[in-house]
Formats: structure tokens, sequence, C-alpha cells
């Protein structure tokens, strides 16, 4: 078995490293959904707080790590092009673990939110295995690879909060912290044994920090992508912080709404993680642009249905088609995003790329509060629906369709 980088042609172990990477995604993902629910609960455990100071900080430790990582993701990627994808993917592991496994020794919330500024910082497993995909991959089958990844993400975040809420039962919730950091930790040594990357280090080292970023200025067609991603992230988690509420307003049982919930938010899971290859097939054979428009159109009807539904039964059942439909935007999204990427640079944009959807992931929840306090909840969801039919209608793809259905009524008339 050969070791030394560089050592065999590009995309030689393509297959090889993604299942490894799809393993290791699943542990990181697992890890880090195992205590996210669970916050708002630990916030109180680490001191005697008002419920709005509760809130307040419960808010602040969830976004912590976006602000963060926002800013940090590029420059790790431009660490990746300059002296190896797999040191990145390594190191992402080894500083999720760690500072979370300090988060499980921490005895204050203002230590705990120093914490979570550090893993927004340090971390960022995802943005550097698709990183590392996209630039190891043939361009034929990125597509494929970085569904698959999804596929991984969203398997982890079904099974890590019901993991994180057994042993928090079981044990206490310090110890699900401690799990988490030892899971990340045996994600980083399971890459640095058997990842395989194809590219010598330091090739592209004369890079600037600033490099991608220029890129992206100069490139209209990277700056839309780049808009589009934030604009569907923002889209799909504007429910985030009202969901639970919402199916209580629709008379979901109170005495089961967790469980409600828990269902609903593990169904779109499920269903993401079985249609995200199926959408990767679909853009291979039929193009990027048609996956998107479908993905897309897709989502906001099944968004305007949770808008308007007059029953919770509805909003689980669309949910989970949600999951579905959006399964295809944000691999498909960061395919267009690496076409348009030099190899040298590739990791580089695709940070960049990872920077967009953070961005998009804070905004959502912020503005699904303000619209949910100042309009009501199902506004939230029809924002959402609208969000998505905007990037329906400016999909090249659907301008072409609606000129054909327009020759075809105007031919038979």
């Amino acid at each position: 078995m050969e070791s030394s980088i560089g050592s065999f042609p590009p995309y030689s172990y393509w297959r090889w490293n993604l299942r490894i990477l799809w393993v290791a995604q699943l542990i990181a993902m697992v890890g880090m959904s195992a205590f996210l629910p669970f916050l708002p609960l630990y916030v109180r455990y680490l001191g005697h707080f008002a419920p709005p100071q509760a809130q307040w900080w419960s808010g602040l430790l969830i976004a912590a790590p976006f602000i963060t990582a926002i800013l940090a993701t590029p420059v790790w990627g431009i660490v990746a092009d300059r002296f190896g994808r797999k040191l990145v993917v390594v190191r992402a592991a080894f500083g999720l673990g760690i500072t979370v496994f300090l988060m499980g020794l921490t005895t204050s919330v203002e230590t705990l939110f120093v914490l979570r500024l550090l893993q927004g910082a340090l971390s960022g497993f995802i943005a550097a295995t698709t990183g590392f995909v996209a630039a190891e991959t043939p361009p034929q089958r990125v597509g494929y690879a970085l569904s698959l990844l999804q596929s991984a993400t969203a398997t982890g975040s079904v099974l890590g909060p019901l993991l994180g809420g057994i042993i928090s039962d079981i044990v206490g919730m310090q110890w699900t912290f401690f799990l988490v950091g030892l899971l990340c930790i045996i994600s980083g040594i399971t890459v640095w044994r058997f990842v395989r990357e194809s590219r010598k280090p330091g090739r592209a080292g004369v890079l600037s920090v600033l490099t991608p970023f220029r890129l992206v200025v100069k490139a209209p067609p990277v700056l839309g992508i780049l808009g589009s991603i934030v604009v569907s992230q923002a889209a799909m988690m504007l429910p985030a912080p009202i969901f639970p509420l919402y199916l209580e307003q629709l008379q979901a049982p109170g005495k089961f709404l967790s469980t409600v919930t828990g269902i609903s938010v593990g169904g779109a899971g499920l269903m993401m993680a079985l249609a995200s290859p199926l959408w990767a097939r679909y853009a291979e054979r039929y193009g990027h642009r048609r996956t998107l428009l479908l993905c897309t159109t897709a989502a906001a009807a099944f968004y305007a249905v949770q808008a308007l539904t007059p029953h919770y039964t509805l909003v689980v059942i669309s949910r989970a088609l949600v999951g579905a439909a959006v399964a295809g935007v944000l691999p498909t999204f960061y395919v267009l995003l690496s076409t348009h990427a030099p190899a040298m640079l590739r990791s580089s944009v695709m940070g960049v790329g990872s920077s967009a959807t953070l961005l998009g992931n804070l905004l959502g929840p912020l503005l699904g509060s303000i619209l949910a306090t100042s309009f009501g909840m199902g506004w939230v969801f029809g924002i959402s629906a609208a969000l998505m039919a905007a990037l329906s209608l400016v999909n090249p793809q659907m301008r072409w369709t609606v000129r054909f259905l327009l020759r075809l009524l105007t031919s038979r008339q």
C-alpha cells in the first residue's frame, strides 16, 4: 500500500477516499448533532438563569460557531491548497474533537461561548471534506460524490440527537461532550490513516489569501452561485426557531410535541439521505440546471403547503418531502461552483462556498424569528416558499421552459 503523497495519478483512489470520508463525516455529524438540541438545557445546567437570559445565551451559543466559521473557512481553504487538503481535513476533525471535549469540562456559560467561537474557527470539517472531494474526484462524478457526502451529513443529523439524548439521560450531559470529542478524534485518525491525496502539497504555495476572493469578484457566475447558496440555505433555516411552536399552533398534542417534532426533523433527514444520490444521478444524466429547477420548484411548493395547511399532520408529511427536494440543491450548487474554480484553487473557492452556506445558516433563523414575531409563524414558511420560487425563476432552465411552453401553446392556437 502506497502511503506517500503524490505517488499515484490524480483520481486513482477517489472511490476509496469517498467511502472513508463518508464514514468520517457520518461520525463527525453524529457527534456535532448529538449535543446541539440539548445546548439550552446545558445552559440551564451551568447557571441559574431566568428564561429570557437562558434563551439569549442559547441563541448566542448556537450562532457563535457560524460567526467565526464564516471568516475562517476560506482561510482554511487556502491552507488546503497550499499545504495539502488531507491535512486540513484531519485538522478540522481534531479541532472539533478538542473544542467539544473541553465543553464538557467548562463550568460557566461564558467559557462555553468562547469554546463555541473556537469550534467555528478551528473546525470546518464539512467544508474541508467538501473541498477535498471536489478536488480529488473526476469532474463528471463530483455531483455524485458531493451528494453522497450530504447523505452522510443527513444520516448523522438523524442519529446524533438520538444518541445524545440517550447518553444525557443515562450518564449526564457532560459525558455527551466527552463522547463527541472522542468520536471526532477517531474520525480524524481514520482520515489520516486511510485517505490518500494525489496532489503534492505546496504546489499552490504562491497563492495569496485574497486570491479566491479576487476570482469571485471577477467572475459574475461565481457571485451568482454564492448568492444563490445564501438564499437557499436561509430559506431552509427560516423555520428552525419556530418549528415546534408552529406544530403546537396547528393542534399537535402538547404531551407528544417533542416526539412529533423529532419525527418531522428525522423524517426530513432520512428523506434527504435517500434522495441525495438519486438527484446526483439525475444531474449527471439531465444536467445540473434542470436538477436545480426541479428541486427548488418542489421545495417552494412543499413550503407553501406548510404555510397554508390547517393541521400539523400535513406539516409533518410536507417537511419530509421538503427534505427530499432540497437534497439536490446544495450539492448541485457546489458542483457548479467547482466547475468555475481552477484546479489549484478548488479548495479555496469551495471554502468561500462553505462560508456562503454558513452565512445562510446564520441569517435564516434570525430572519425567521423576526418574521414570526412581526407577522405570524405561517409567514415564515411562506417566505421560504417565495425564496425557493425566486431561485427557480432566475434559473436559465426556467426561462427555456417558459419559452418552450409559450411556443407550444401558441402553436396549438
